[in-house]
């Protein structure tokens, strides 16, 4: 008697269990949520109050100075900032990819805690991060509203509700060991192509920021000169520094649009593109020591054709090893530069933005332009390229 009743009691607590461990991860997913929002929140407080007390001449309250860190961390999710006279809506990206890593670390944890196995409970772990991070968000930017700054609680809604079910599947995945496997799920036709323009993407967003880092080093004294203009002592200054740094990667996709050709803008009005550069005025920041103020060189010019024509040969070698026909491989190589245009598209919308009133309203590079002329440049270098590389083995 007691053997055939031991079965059934087996199921009954295998799925006690099984209904126990739903609500758990739900739970722990907001708890997930609210440590990477307090870390990454206290930090910029750290930051920002540190500043504040080392500016003799601040005229603004610790409140202030509270919120002005609230603020940061909203902008950081692309949340719009009214101002008088316009609105502030460039995302630091260094410090966007900083709170990314915080929600893929609490989701890795989460998702090894709760031995997910499959790509549905990654999918429930990044909801269970996703969603109440988002609700976590329009409290932030109902706590960083002030006379002069209105942040818009819908937009940070839908801004921490991307952010973080993005940054929590990828982590979910990670701490799964699925991020291969979700790759693989991908139709070949789309993954082959999609991680050739990546690759291409990368070594011209590495030529960008090589360029950015060469013309800062070349007017270092000037960009030092900018950080004592503003005043405020070592620790200001350090904090200056600190939000230049984390607009290294914006700084870098306007170099890449200087380098393929649509340039970019520093304000209304203001053009800086290879065969000319009218800045116009812009904020006293490092930064801007970088701004060219007339004609690219030679050097520069043929920095650039270099620069895409290894990005295309190496997107044509990445399509040319699945070992496919001529045209077919020619074809990919097309595809690769589309993929590589789309995902330069994206960047330049992440990175540009309003910066400030008056002028400083456009900020950054046109995303469809970058996109059609980086995919065009990039899909004639690979299609030729791969021609040539498949033609050798006689396909």
């Amino acid at each position: 008697m007691t053997d055939l009743l031991s079965p059934p009691q087996r199921v009954h607590e295998s799925s006690r269990y099984d209904d126990e461990s739903v609500p758990s991860v739900w739970w722990r997913g907001a708890l997930a949520a609210l440590w990477a929002v307090s870390v990454g929140v206290a930090t910029l407080l750290v930051v920002v109050l540190v500043a504040w007390a080392a500016d003799s001449r601040a005229g603004a309250s610790a409140g202030d100075a509270i919120r002005a860190a609230l603020q940061l961390w909203l902008v950081a999710h692309r949340v719009p900032l009214a101002v008088s006279g316009g609105s502030i809506a460039i995302a630091p990206l260094l410090l966007t990819l900083g709170l990314a890593f915080l929600l893929a670390r609490a989701a890795a944890a989460l998702a090894r805690g709760q031995d997910v196995a499959d790509l549905a409970g990654v999918g429930t772990i990044a909801l269970a991060v996703g969603l109440p991070y988002a609700g976590l968000a329009t409290f932030v930017a109902a706590a960083a509203h002030s006379p002069e700054v209105s942040p818009a609680p819908a937009v940070a809604l839908g801004g921490g509700l991307v952010l973080g079910c993005l940054a929590a599947g990828w982590g979910a995945a990670r701490g799964a060991g699925m991020v291969r496997a979700a790759w693989e799920a991908v139709p070949r036709i789309v993954r082959a192509p999609l991680a050739a323009g990546a690759a291409a993407l990368a070594v011209l967003m590495a030529g960008a920021t090589l360029l950015l880092l060469a013309a800062l080093a070349s007017h270092g004294a000037q960009a030092a000169h900018s950080v004592t203009v503003l005043g405020g002592g070592l620790v200001a200054g350090a904090a200056v520094v600190a939000l230049d740094v984390a607009l290294l990667p914006n700084a870098a996709v306007c170099a890449l649009g200087y380098l393929t050709g649509p340039g970019f803008t520093v304000g209304s009005g203001s053009s800086v593109t290879l065969v000319a550069a009218h800045p116009g005025t812009v904020p006293s920041l490092p930064l801007m020591a970088a701004l060219p103020h007339g004609p690219a060189s030679v050097v520069v010019e043929l920095a650039g054709i270099a620069l895409l024509v290894g990005a295309g040969v190496l997107a044509a070698w990445l399509v040319a090893r699945e070992g496919e026909p001529l045209l077919r491989t020619m074809g990919l190589a097309s595809l690769a530069g589309v993929g590589a245009g789309a995902l330069a598209a994206v960047l330049a919308a992440l990175a540009g933005g309003p910066a400030g009133p008056g002028r400083m309203a456009a900020v950054g590079v046109s995303p469809w332009q970058l996109g059609l002329v980086v995919a065009g440049e990039v899909a004639v270098v690979a299609c030729g390229a791969a021609g040539a590389l498949t033609w050798r083995r006689g396909r």
